[in-house]
């Protein structure tokens, strides 16, 4: 059997993946008969991780945690659980949980059969014996729980840990080891640091996919975009670390003499491990940055649908929305000609509804009189007023006819806001120029310049004007 390329075999992680299943074990055999001591509306499970707590709290201070001590902790516990229960019950319960992980009934350390296989690839069968909780006495007539090294290893594996937390900490690992010389180890760790870059990778690329099924789900800036923006720093930080670990293994492999061929071999592997993991937090680093140009595809895919084609203006999207987003200084200037747009001249004078139905209704007499169509059967209605006035239209024909001198359209637009002409005024002398470009009969000859036209709500190219007489002085000499 060859070994995989992260350095250690497969049956071996096979076997290290059993032992910590197997530590399980009695939790879950505790909690499947809690059925014999009536507890079927608690979570054994929970109330051992407890024990196991406040035995570990015990430890770190002293030689264990006093037997009276945890009965007492895990009572309270079972109470706040279920107040109802009595104080029998509850006994009962923590007498259930204590003895279950001293294995009282099994009579000696837990032991479970696990599946092996050796260098040739054949399975044989090995006794796994452990134990959970000791009881010591230190010759006080106390008895003192202490927790094996395989109840601390199945309380710190069920705690939930951030997977760059633990990147972070295998790096250090991994650098220890190898400064130390202990190859062996530091190729296992190797092998680990690959597989948390998978875990990390596989982590963003679900929160990806997330956001772009449903991007009504998510506030992208409040809530992801920090996310990524610690994503790609934590990125950053390991490929820097992990080059550098990368060039340390490398110093070793070159100027290490006393380091055997077995060793050798692993390290090169170990080499191609760390390379493998660098590309992929490089091609890691990418994605991120690519994170909301994505997210952005994914908004315009299913927020904003395309306006269908119509020969009419939307008066409300087109006119309105966008009047409650300007200021009200702009508004005044230009609420004349809003108004002209929202209301819309008069129309002709329409048959009178009324008269039509109370003609229809009328009973139908013996004789038929001749009645026929006349003024007073049609509704009087005022008639629309023109959108300008013949003054206005005798203003900007003076405008035009006043151009003696060439000149561009800039400077007649600042005359006519300095004369304080209406902006209806304006717009019929740029219409009336505007379709003055090629036209021979017109006062003015219209052409356009190589300048930049930009007066208040006018932009575009720059026209020259020239009055038509100033060909005419030029031609005799003046």
């Amino acid at each position: 059997m060859e070994p995989l390329a992260g350095n250690q075999t497969w049956w071996s992680m096979a076997l290290d993946r059993q032992r910590s299943l197997a530590i399980t074990s009695p939790l879950q055999e505790l909690d499947t008969s809690k059925s014999h001591i009536g507890a079927q509306k608690h979570d054994i499970r929970t109330y051992c991780l407890y024990v196991i707590d406040q035995v570990a709290l015990g430890m770190r201070a002293q030689r264990g945690e006093r037997l009276d001590v945890v009965e007492r902790a895990l009572a309270n516990l079972v109470a706040r659980c279920e107040p109802e229960s009595s104080e029998e019950q509850r006994g009962r319960l923590v007498t259930w949980v204590i003895e279950g992980l001293l294995n009282v009934r099994g009579r000696g350390p837990f032991s479970k059969t696990l599946t092996e296989f050796d260098s040739t690839g054949l399975p044989r069968k090995v006794e796994y014996t452990f134990t959970l909780l000791e009881a010591k006495d230190f010759g006080d007539e106390v008895f003192y729980l202490v927790a094996s090294s395989e109840a601390i290893r199945l309380y710190t594996d069920l705690l939930a840990r951030d997977v760059t937390d633990e990147q972070v900490a295998n790096e250090y690992l991994f650098r220890f080891l190898v400064d130390r010389g202990e190859w062996q180890k530091a190729a296992l760790e190797s092998g680990r640091m690959e597989l948390l870059s998978l875990e990390y990778e596989q982590k963003i690329r679900r929160a990806i996919e997330i956001t772009e099924r449903n991007v009504h789900a998510f506030n992208w800036k409040d809530s992801l975009v920090p996310i990524f923006q610690r994503a790609r720093q934590h990125v950053g930080d390991r490929i820097r670390a992990e080059n550098s670990v990368l060039v340390s293994l490398r110093e070793k492999l070159s100027h290490e003499e006393g380091i055997s061929t077995i060793n050798r071999s692993d390290l090169g592997r170990v080499e191609r491990t760390l390379d493998g993991v660098i590309c992929r937090h490089t091609h890691l680093s990418q994605i991120l940055m690519l994170a909301n140009q994505r997210f952005a595809h994914a908004q315009d895919a299913q927020c904003y649908r395309p306006r269908l084609l119509t020969s009419f203006a939307n008066l409300d999207a087109d006119l309105v929305r966008p009047l409650f987003r300007e200021q009200l200084g702009r508004l005044r200037v230009t609420a004349e000609e809003f108004a002209s747009f929202m209301f819309r001249p008069e129309p002709r004078p329409l048959f009178s509804l009324v008269e039509i139905v109370d003609r229809l209704l009328r009973p139908e007499r013996e004789y038929r009189e001749d009645v026929s169509d006349s003024e007073g059967h049609f509704e009087e209605m005022q008639a629309a007023s023109p959108f300008l006035s013949e003054q206005e239209e005798a203003e900007a024909e003076e405008m035009i006819t006043s151009i003696a001198n060439p000149c561009t359209l800039s400077l007649l637009l600042y005359e006519m806001a300095a004369q304080g002409r209406a902006l209806r005024i304006q717009d019929l002398v740029v219409t009336t120029l505007l379709k003055a470009i090629g036209d021979p009969d017109t006062t003015v000859r219209v052409t356009a310049s190589e300048g930049r036209l930009n007066v208040g709500h006018y932009a575009g190219s720059e026209l020259m004007l020239e009055p038509k007489k100033s060909e005419t002085y030029g031609n005799s000499g003046i």
